[in-house]
């Protein structure tokens, strides 16, 4: 009876450190700005959808997939979850492979906007060609990072 409870316990703890992916805030804003300019965010796939929810078939795998050169570290916790939880993981983990590539795309065109230097360079020149007004929103000096108004 202790062994089953400690197992149900470890169960609970890995479900709870482990879920499906969602942007931040500020992550949600970049891609509605994005939207906004003509950047389709589907247009970037680093991790393929349908290629993480076939291989979901098999106990863990399409997280593993994700997971793999990611910096998504609950990527690893889901796959080892699912790995666990089999065959019943098919139930949440073939959906959610699938839903988590569409999100770590996502991630990934705002991280190269962001950070990149090509990006950089490129939403600059977004900004310029589709803003007529200036809203007052705060920008982001990337030389140092802070928030500065412009």
């Amino acid at each position: 009876m202790n062994h089953l409870m400690k197992l149900n316990a470890l169960l609970m703890l890995v479900l709870m450190f482990s879920g499906c992916m969602s942007l931040t805030q500020s992550e949600k804003n970049a891609v509605y700005e994005l939207k906004a300019y003509g950047v389709h965010p589907c247009g970037v796939k680093i991790k393929d959808p349908a290629v993480a929810a076939w291989l979901n078939l098999l106990p863990g795998v399409g997280h593993f997939y994700l997971a793999s050169g990611s910096e998504e570290k609950q990527l690893w916790g889901m796959a080892f979850f699912n790995l666990f939880t089999y065959p019943l993981s098919w139930f949440w983990g073939i959906p959610g492979a699938y839903s988590d590539a569409g999100v770590l795309n996502k991630k990934e065109l705002v991280r190269f906007y962001q950070y990149e230097p090509v990006g950089q360079k490129r939403l600059q020149e977004l900004r310029k060609k589709y803003r007529t007004v200036e809203l007052g929103l705060s920008e982001i000096d990337y030389s140092d990072g802070r928030v500065r108004a412009s």
